[in-house]
């Protein structure tokens, strides 16, 4: 299993020297984004800025590097002007449907062929930002090269046409929409989406857990302040870890004695969809990828 990314750190891709430290800011992940962050007029001084940081930043920082392209045709002209080898992945802006990703994926193809990468190795992240991409969130889920969904909240509710609201529960059965696309297409659970309230940590405290015990592993965040509450809120404890592998030996050594069922120490039953749970947090923590011990700022 791949190090698991808990954090995705959005950076504006003509932000100069924010986007230069963003690597060194604990993320698991920095997006540079040529979309809604960067004015029109920017947008060509942010392709150029993009290309150099990929070039620049490759083989430092252990974090992974992506970049957010516009939507339709724009995104694609994005890729062509911005690839360069050392790109983890793309974010897929608004994405509507499978056509688009598969015009992504195409566009990929071609760019690591031209520039000696191996195919296939760049990945896709379609946000789903609005009613359409909602209704039509399996098809996505299953294209080419789609490593996981994240969820754009902000545009979802503008196009949804939602009342302003603090805590947006109303959005709890899109996001369990998201999160059955994303299993039922065998990727990784989704990323939460975005939170613009940065200096109020507690609350980002409380809804990052809401995701993760809606389903998603990871969210998006728009400052440095945000990560360090992410890699919280998504770890693995000692406690949870031994918990899981002594569930997995008392199962498998019931398994053993020809039981398909047992009770713990506590009392509670274990079988196979209990065992699958915990097999998930030890391969977890086994990756690197939800223990305390990676990227900690």
């Amino acid at each position: 299993m791949k190090p698991v990314i808990r954090s995705f750190l959005y950076v504006p891709a003509d932000s100069g020297a924010r986007l230069a430290r963003a690597g060194q800011r604990g993320a698991d992940a920095v997006i540079a984004d040529l979309e809604d962050s960067v004015a029109p007029a920017r947008k060509p001084a942010a392709r150029t800025a993009a290309a150099a940081w990929i070039t620049q930043s490759r083989g430092t920082g252990g974090f992974e590097r992506w970049l957010r392209v516009n939507p339709g045709d724009q995104g694609i002209a994005d890729l062509w002007s911005v690839f360069r080898p050392g790109l983890t992945g793309v974010c897929l802006a608004k994405t509507s449907g499978a056509a688009e990703v598969r015009a992504a994926a195409d566009a990929l193809d071609d760019l690591e062929s031209r520039h000696g990468c191996p195919v296939g190795s760049t990945a896709l992240m379609p946000l789903i930002e609005s009613g359409r991409g909602l209704r039509r969130a399996d098809e996505i889920a299953e294209g080419p090269r789609v490593r996981a969904l994240q969820l754009g909240e902000i545009d979802l509710v503008a196009d949804l046409g939602l009342p302003p609201h603090p805590h947006r529960e109303d959005l709890a059965p899109l996001r369990s929409a998201i999160v059955v696309a994303s299993a039922a297409a065998g990727l990784q659970p989704p990323v939460g989406a975005v939170s613009p309230q940065f200096h109020e940590v507690e609350a980002f405290r409380a809804t990052t857990t809401r995701l993760k015990l809606a389903g998603f592993l990871g969210r998006a965040a728009i400052h440095p302040a945000q990560v360090s509450v992410i890699h919280a809120v998504f770890a693995i404890s000692p406690e949870e870890l031994a918990a899981a592998r002594a569930t997995v030996s008392h199962y498998d050594a019931a398994l053993a004695a020809g039981e398909g069922a047992v009770t713990d120490s506590e009392g509670q039953m274990v079988d196979g969809a209990t065992v699958r749970t915990s097999r998930r947090i030890i391969a977890l923590a086994a990756a690197g990828g939800l223990t305390n011990e990676r990227n900690e700022p």
